[in-house]
């Protein structure tokens, strides 16, 4: 492909990268024209990058202090690009930084709300919940799950589409939290989490944790609805004794998986 080709073909895309390392649209444009060019004047980099006059010296002198810009001094003074791997490296290296620093502050202020979400209570008492999306019932049960201290005991139906549940309990078993489930599917995948497993048919979607928080689906998530319901009860020892009572008159008459 011809060297003036290979250009009109992939400005677009070098800009679209160089953007997405966390340089400006400006600079992305200076720093492209000047792989092209590999060195210039500050006038020819703006004319051909389309960067105005009254911003090309600021966008080129961010550039340098980047240290994948040289300048040049002399009159006129002109500014020389580093080769590509050296440029792409320091932008992927200071683009790791950002994202370390990022995360760094995201542990730090998560671990902060979950303290202030202790203090105001936030996670107890009873509620019943409404979400349009079957998926999103999964992802809160998946949380609960792994809150789990002791013990999981679930009236379940849980199949191979359901990767985020059975990952919220095989995370729990690492944790050595008891796990047994009667599954409405006969779904194996489902075994390597569990201290047990039945496959019974038995028309509940429910889990009991730590014999004391309930989570229960009041809607089929099976079919596709507009929205389904469900309850989560924080301190509710009486229904989760009630239906643990019902799963161990239940679990006898479960096939082993």
């Amino acid at each position: 492909m011809p060297f003036r080709g290979f250009w009109e073909m992939n400005d677009a895309s070098l800009n679209e990268l160089l953007e997405s390392m966390g340089l400006t649209e400006y600079e992305s444009k200076t720093l492209s024209i000047l792989f092209r060019l590999e060195e210039a004047e500050a006038p020819e980099i703006s004319r051909l990058s389309q960067v105005p006059k009254t911003r090309v010296y600021d966008v080129l002198d961010k550039l340098v202090k980047k240290s994948i810009v040289i300048e040049i001094s002399g009159r006129p003074k002109k500014y020389r690009v580093l080769d590509s791997k050296k440029v792409f490296d320091s932008l992927i290296s200071e683009k790791k930084a950002e994202i370390k620093t990022i995360e760094e502050k995201a542990t730090e202020f998560s671990s902060s709300l979950l303290a202030l979400e202790r203090s105001k209570g936030i996670g107890s008492g009873e509620a019943v919940m409404k979400v349009k999306d079957a998926r999103d019932f999964e992802k809160i049960l998946s949380q609960e799950i792994e809150k789990a201290k002791n013990s999981v005991v679930a009236f379940a139906e849980i199949s191979d589409r359901h990767n985020v549940l059975r990952d919220a309990i095989a995370k729990a078993k690492q944790n050595n939290v008891s796990v047994k489930l009667l599954n409405a599917f006969p779904d194996t995948t489902v075994k390597k989490g569990t201290n047990e497993l039945k496959h019974l048919e038995h028309g509940l979607n429910a889990f009991i944790i730590d014999g004391k928080k309930v989570v229960m689906a009041l809607s089929d998530f099976k079919r596709e609805t507009p929205e389904y319901h469900f309850a989560i009860w924080h301190e509710n020892k009486p229904v989760a004794s009630a239906l643990g009572h019902y799963f161990e008159k239940l679990w006898p008459q479960g096939k082993k998986i």
